[in-house]
């Protein structure tokens, strides 16, 4: 755990130090620099870092790093004294000091704790994509979005097995990897602490610093939004137990940050040169958050157009011809939207995106009773207990809202976020790619989306419950004397709302709790101590605990006597060794997990044209190596030296079957070898699994 802390220290330095230069250069100070330090920060990582790829420059951290701290240092000393301070309101040391203690209390408790070890690998389908380039760019330097793939470095270019390349936004990847050139740290941990970096860090400082702009006039409000912050299971903490989708995630926690500057910037009182800076800040936040997933830019625009249609409402207020102005130029803008949205959808990049299908899960009624109990994706995916506590309060931040001028936009926001929640969930056409496509059309991030939209409604509706409490209160106590109990009313109010909101699940005398078949199983199976038996009242954090803790215990693919066996075997393996695998096994997360530099690194993409020959013949004949020349020949011409056999049976295939991709017969080159198999020497064994040097 202590390595784990480190490097999450490593990343906020990394991201926090440039941010903070260049945002004091902008003029941007104090807390509102150190708030808003790690989109600024990690935008600048990104860029460069792509800069570097495009030129062929390979990237180091100190090619990266100093360039990021040395030139806004060289411009913050220059021109501190010449440019003013931007306007920005108060930003409370309350509020961002509440988001952050309890982001660090809740990260461990809710997160940190349930995984297990802190370089635990949570094996799902997308996590091999993950592991592969966070590696593959820290062996190769190459930090780019561009010709993205596991064989990034030119000694595992020229051997790689099929052509796996192509475009993925992968700002997130490249953090982990300059962090991990720094600390030598494993992978996974990276991912891990990156994690605990974005969600509990990242994310409720930039949300502090968009209340504050949103509510400038009430301090309140945004220290009520502290708390209400990763109150909402659906982000951060279930889109942590599915996908995996880091990147996505690490974008939808920058995300504050980038609206915060964008809603300054639209805001009255900045001058033009305040506008021209901050407009420089929102373009970098905006690329850096882009690169991450590139639909947390369609979640910026669903989120703002309200406010800028908001902005253009006050803009006209007062001109001649006011209602002719406010209606043209607000149709005007929404077209422009609908436009833009539809260009890019027609765009081939994004095909695949909106295309990829979902099936529904709930039908209109039911989806709108999943939102307004907060249980946004209910029907999907595992089932979660409703929110309902915390769905009242979202429905009174959103009628106070209503009733406060320049603030119902962000009931539109939260609105437009639902709607398209709303179709994902309950429809099967083209509208459904139309609207919630750029999301994959996925239940899980359209959930994230909506409890961000939400938080703001919350963070009212939790100020107004206090409020309301204390009339309540003042109305018997009204002596001077007892000013002291009715100011206890807040902090009181606050406990309550984060014991009921993360209260874990309890047993209740009288229910009668009756075990299922699944249960009693997993009783069995597990050992568990009675007193970690499920319990007869269902929490929502209560099931999200077990939930989490069951997701990265899953063992396969690989399991702990797989990774004892590949950890033996790099013990033998000289460095820099290609090391044939057959991926059905499971070891090709070997190369992520551990850097074995073995030679198939994904479980799909063969049989197709895009093979290279010397592929073909090993996986399919490479136990004739003896008496076969073309084995001989592309074995000699991607230089491996042993082969690495797995148990890999189809019952432990897990993820690997997921989309019946489970195909042991592409490999069975490899599977047939044996300890009498002329031509390999075996120089490892544990039980089925087995290490065999090529002899050559």
């Amino acid at each position: 755990m202590l390595e784990l802390i480190k490097t999450v220290l490593v990343m906020a330095v990394i991201a926090g130090v440039p941010g903070v230069l260049t945002l004091e250069a902008a003029g941007v100070r104090g807390l509102w620099a150190l708030a808003l330090s790690p989109v600024v920060g990690f935008s600048f990582i990104a860029i460069l870092g792509q800069a570097y790829a495009l030129v062929g420059v390979v990237s180091t951290p100190v090619t990266v790093l100093l360039p990021v701290v040395l030139l806004p240092l060289a411009v913050a000393v220059v021109l501190r004294n010449r440019v003013k301070p931007l306007r920005l309101p108060e930003l409370s040391p309350v509020a961002l000091g509440v988001s952050l203690v309890l982001g660090l209390a809740l990260g461990y408790s809710l997160f940190l704790s349930r995984i297990g070890a802190a370089d635990t690998v949570f094996q799902a389908y997308d996590v091999t994509q993950h592991l592969n380039l966070i590696q593959a760019m820290r062996d190769s330097g190459r930090l780019t979005s561009l010709g993205v793939g596991p064989y990034l470095s030119s000694a595992d270019a020229a051997i790689a097995p099929a052509d796996y390349n192509g475009f993925y936004p992968a700002a997130w990847h490249a953090f982990c990897a300059v962090a991990g050139m720094i600390l030598q740290a494993s992978t996974p941990l990276l991912i891990n602490a990156s994690m605990f970096y974005f969600c509990f860090l990242v994310f409720p400082s930039g949300m502090a610093a968009f209340l504050a702009v949103v509510f400038p006039d009430s301090k309140k409000v945004v220290v009520a939004g502290a708390l209400a912050t990763l109150a909402f299971v659906s982000f951060p903490w279930e889109l942590l137990t599915f996908g995996p989708v880091y990147p996505n995630i690490a974008g939808f926690c920058l995300m504050p940050s980038v609206l915060a500057v964008f809603v300054y910037l639209l805001a009255d009182g900045e001058g033009v040169s305040g506008r021209l800076r901050t407009g420089c800040v929102v373009l970098l936040a905006v690329i850096g958050a882009a690169l991450c997933h590139p639909n947390v830019v369609f979640t910026c625009i669903v989120l703002m157009a309200p406010y800028c249609v908001s902005r253009i409402l006050a803009a006209c207020d007062g001109k001649s011809h006011e209602l002719v102005k406010k209606v043209g130029f607000s149709v005007a803008f929404v077209a422009l939207c609908l436009g833009f949205w539809l260009f890019c959808y027609h765009l081939p990049m994004f095909e695949g995106t909106v295309t990829h299908y979902w099936p529904p899960y709930a039908w209109l009624f039911q989806e709108l009773v999943n939102i307004l109990t907060v249980s946004y994706h209910n029907g999907f995916n595992t089932e979660i207990a409703a929110q309902i506590p915390l769905g009242v309060l979202v429905f009174a931040g959103a009628v106070v809202a209503l009733r406060r001028r320049g603030k119902r936009w962000l009931v539109a926001s939260y609105a437009l976020a639902c709607y398209i929640l709303l179709i994902g969930a309950s429809h099967d056409d083209e509208l459904r790619c139309m609207t919630a496509g750029f999301w994959y059309s996925d239940p899980m991030r359209l959930s994230a989306v909506a409890a961000i939209a939400a938080i703001p409604l919350a963070a009212l509706g939790l100020e107004w419950a206090s409020r309301f409490a204390q009339r309540v209160v003042a109305s018997y106590f009204r002596k001077p004397r007892d000013q002291v109990r009715v100011a206890a009313v807040v902090p009181v109010i606050a406990v309550a709302f984060l014991v009921v909101n993360y209260l874990p699940e309890f047993n209740l005398a009288g229910l009668h709790y009756e075990y299922s078949a699944s249960e009693v199983n997993e009783i069995t199976t597990q050992g568990l101590d009675y007193r970690s038996w499920p319990k007869s009242v269902h929490t929502t954090y209560g099931d999200y605990r077990r939930k989490i803790s069951d997701t990265y215990a899953c063992s396969e693919p690989l399991d702990q006597t797989e990774k004892v066996f590949i950890q033996k075997a790099l013990e033998i393996i000289p460095d820099g060794s290609l090391v044939v695998n057959n991926p059905m096994d499971g070891s090709f997360l070997a190369y992520g997990v551990y850097d074995m530099r073995v030679y198939y690194r994904n479980f799909v993409g063969f049989g197709g044209d895009n093979e290279t020959s010397e592929s073909k013949a090993i996986r399919l004949r490479l136990s004739e190596l003896a008496e076969n020349t073309e084995v001989q020949e592309a074995v000699e011409k991607v230089d491996a030296k042993y082969v690495i056999v797995l148990r890999g049976r189809e019952d432990e295939a897990a993820f690997i079957d997921l989309r019946k991709d489970y195909d042991p017969t592409l490999f069975s080159g490899i599977t047939s070898i044996t300890e009498e198999t002329p031509g390999f020497s075996l120089v490892l064994k544990t039980g089925f699994m087995e290490l065999y040097e090529i002899q050559r």
